[in-house]
C-alpha cells in the first residue's frame, strides 16, 4: 500500500492511492474476467464440435462397419474340439486333418493355434482347430 500527498488546497494530508493498493483497477479486472469466459467458451465449443464431428462419422460409417464385424465373425468361428480322455493331439490330428496334409505338419499347427506348449492334454480342455 503507497501513502501519497495530495497537494490540493496546499495541505498536507496522507491519501491512500485505491489503485496502488489493490494492484489493478477495476476495469482491469472485468478485463481479465471477460478472457478467461471467452477462453473457457472456446474450449468447450472445441470440445463440443470435436464430439459432433466423432458421432457424425460414426453414425455415416456404421453401417460399412456391421458388414466388416459379421464378415469377421463368420470368419473367427473355428472348429472345436472337446479334449475326452485318452484323446492325444495325433489322433485329433489325423482325423480332422486335409486329405493329402501332414499329420505331423497339422499337430504342430494345433499346437501354436492352442499355444500349446507340450503336446499333453486335459480332459475337458477345448481346442481349436486351424
Amino acid at each position: 500500500m503507497y501513502m501519497t500527498y495530495s497537494h490540493t488546497n496546499n495541505s498536507r494530508s496522507l491519501h491512500r492511492s485505491t489503485a496502488a493498493s489493490k494492484g489493478m483497477t477495476s476495469n482491469s479486472h472485468y478485463t481479465k474476467a471477460f478472457f478467461r469466459f471467452l477462453i473457457i467458451a472456446v474450449i468447450l465449443g472445441t470440445v463440443f464440435f470435436f464430439g459432433a464431428m466423432v458421432q457424425a462419422y460414426a453414425a455415416s460409417s456404421s453401417p460399412a462397419s456391421t458388414n466388416v464385424s459379421a464378415h469377421t465373425a463368420s470368419k473367427a468361428v473355428h472348429e472345436q474340439v472337446v479334449i475326452q480322455a485318452g484323446d492325444t493331439l495325433w489322433d485329433i490330428a489325423a482325423a480332422h486333418k486335409k486329405n493329402g496334409e501332414n499329420t505331423r505338419s497339422y499337430v504342430d499347427k494345433i499346437r501354436t493355434k492352442n499355444h500349446l506348449t507340450t503336446s499333453s492334454l486335459k480332459e475337458g480342455q477345448v481346442l481349436l482347430l486351424p
